[in-house]
């Protein structure tokens, strides 16, 4: 016989992993709300406000929008695997604010632009609202969104230079403008 908490235990999650890696990182004051849709964890967001007055966060809409982080700490239960969280609607979450040239964080939410087979140190990175993931391109070939997007990072390692990788593939990268 099946119960619904056995099939709960036997999933496994697919969300986002990451970690900041900065020593200190400026937070937004209180956090923010979770709206719209559920967010994963080291993807980029925008805030807002609702019609209490409460801070809100919703995932980054347009790439020309002021993004910052949602890095929210996880507190696990029952050996639950890194992959298994993520920021759900209502949740009030950990927002980092982005500075160039010291914000650095982990993330997997990421994928290759064409022509890139591999992650190396200097490639550049931007967010892509469609795929609500971190686009690596070479600099010299960079993604057609990179030049216009508000949020710029330069790749600094890869899950090869990491003694750890939660679980999934990563990419740390570095805020080169905010």
């Amino acid at each position: 016989m099946a119960s619904r908490i056995l099939k709960a235990l036997q999933e496994v999650g697919n969300h986002a992993v990451g970690n900041l890696n900065s020593l200190k990182v400026k937070t937004v004051a209180h956090g923010a709300i979770v709206e719209g849709a559920d967010i994963d964890n080291f993807t980029l967001v925008e805030l807002g406000f609702n019609v209490d007055g409460e801070r809100t966060a919703k995932q980054l809409s347009a790439k020309d929008k002021k993004a910052y982080l949602i890095a929210a700490p996880e507190t696990r239960y029952l050996g639950e695997a890194m992959v298994d969280f993520y920021n759900a609607v209502g949740e009030r979450v950990r927002i980092v604010i982005l500075e160039e040239g010291y914000t650095r964080f982990d993330t997997s939410a990421f994928s290759l632009n064409t022509g890139v087979t591999e992650i190396k140190n200097g490639q550049v990175a931007h967010f892509d609202v469609a795929t609500k993931e971190f686009i690596i391109s070479n600099a010299s070939s960079a993604h057609v969104d990179y030049a216009d997007s508000s949020a710029q990072f330069v790749v600094v390692s890869n899950e090869d230079d990491m003694e750890y990788a939660l679980g999934k593939p990563m990419v740390r990268l570095e805020v080169s403008k905010s």
